[in-house]
């Protein structure tokens, strides 16, 4: 098995291709695991063909719930990307203002 990081800065976002890259038109779908993460599966047999990362420099990487998460955390953490997990929720930087009068 090859697997193979490719890193978006403009979009923050890190595509990991599992079994190299994914065909146009070809026999995959592809499912929404949370708001930042998205996997790609084979028609043929519902083997991974691909995960997709978004914010990945913003919040880091959440792997440990993934099949091949082991793989993936060496992989991005020699490229120098945070993992995270349940334990270590996203860090919020939204405020409230108490006190302020609406209008």
């Amino acid at each position: 098995m090859t697997i193979q990081l490719r890193y978006d800065r403009q979009v923050d976002a890190a595509s990991v291709y599992v079994r190299g890259p994914i065909v146009p038109g070809g026999e995959h779908h592809k499912e929404q695991i949370d708001a930042d993460r998205y996997v790609r599966y084979s028609d043929a047999d519902d083997s991974v063909l691909q995960y997709e990362f978004l914010n990945v420099k913003r919040f880091g990487v959440r792997l440990d719930d993934l099949e091949h998460r082991d793989e993936l955390a060496a992989l991005f953490g020699e490229a120098g990307f945070q993992i995270r997990d349940w334990s270590h929720p996203i860090p919020t930087t939204v405020s409230h203002r108490r006190g302020r009068a609406a209008g």
